[in-house]
């Protein structure tokens, strides 16, 4: 997937995982599935990983869909970079949770899985 990282709701910030929210922009691209994934991206010669989100934000009544990356040690502001990333696997589908602090701790279970997949 490639497109132009914008700003989103900040929400992702809050709980401890910024995200870049990915902008694709041409209706003709294809959309994998709503779910996670472990993904992989390249920024100033260096190879980063992270997890992706793809989906609606259920836990809190998100109405757009939307695609975001938390890049793992990665600090840098990337507003309105245009970033590419390749999917490594699938996680899980996307679900609502009952509070933000559920979502926070699957998120860690999210990222802890996302670390096993890209150390083999």
């Amino acid at each position: 997937l490639s497109g132009k990282v914008v700003k989103g709701k900040g929400l992702g910030k809050q709980l401890g995982f910024p995200t870049a929210n990915l902008l694709i922009e041409e209706s003709y691209k294809l959309i994998p599935k709503n779910g996670v994934y472990v993904v992989r991206s390249n920024f100033k010669g260096r190879t980063v990983y992270g997890m992706m989100n793809i989906g609606f934000n259920p836990t809190v009544a998100g109405e757009e869909h939307s695609i975001e990356i938390h890049f793992f040690d990665v600090e840098e502001d990337l507003y309105g970079q245009f970033i590419q990333v390749s999917i490594m696997e699938w996680i899980r589908e996307e679900q609502k949770f009952s509070s933000l602090d559920e979502l926070k701790e699957q998120l860690s279970r999210d990222k802890a899985t996302a670390r096993k997949v890209i150390l083999g």
